[in-house]
């Protein structure tokens, strides 16, 4: 009996080490699918506090910056791009060997839509976020990522890379 415990504690201890508080630091491209913005690729930032549950199931609060370049000028047409999004996630991961791990993101957040005028107030509308990405552990505490993720309702897609720091 005490070699099923010791054996089952055994398996059991790389999702003791995975648990806890995290942080998250992001940097790469967005694009959206918008007339009012030029599809140059921006350069986006990002950050999160996030709390690892276990070894498949995380949570986090996090922010991006979408830094899109609007069409500006009397012959474009007047409307909105995103600009920020802010929101909380839902994370699923799933071990692929002894560092690497996939993951799905699945979240709700709120996206600033900047106007190209100045006669048009900005607005913020509740958006949807989903995404995929993958992550290498370099040891407990520090981990790569490489995520693709789409906003839904503002069609912005990022693609970022970043550093995980697990405390």
């Amino acid at each position: 009996m005490r070699f099923l415990a010791i054996g089952l504690f055994a398996l059991a201890a790389p999702a003791f080490a995975q648990t806890g508080v995290y942080a998250d630091l992001t940097a790469g491209r967005t694009s959206v699918s918008s007339k009012y913005v030029d599809d140059s690729n921006d350069i986006s930032f990002g950050g999160a506090i996030g709390y690892q549950l276990n070894i498949n199931l995380g949570f986090e609060i996090y922010t991006r910056s979408l830094s899109m370049n609007p069409f500006r000028g009397l012959l474009t047409e007047a409307g909105y791009y995103p600009d920020r999004h802010y929101g909380v996630a839902v994370l699923g991961t799933a071990p692929l060997g002894n560092k690497f791990s996939a993951y799905g993101r699945l979240g709700v957040g709120r996206t600033t839509m900047k106007s190209n005028r100045t006669s048009l107030a900005d607005k913020r509308e509740t958006d949807p976020a989903i995404g995929v990405g993958v992550r290498y552990d370099f040891n407990k505490t520090v981990a790569a990522e490489l995520e693709a993720t789409r906003l839904t309702k503002s069609d912005a897609t990022l693609i970022t890379a970043g550093v995980r720091f697990q405390f």
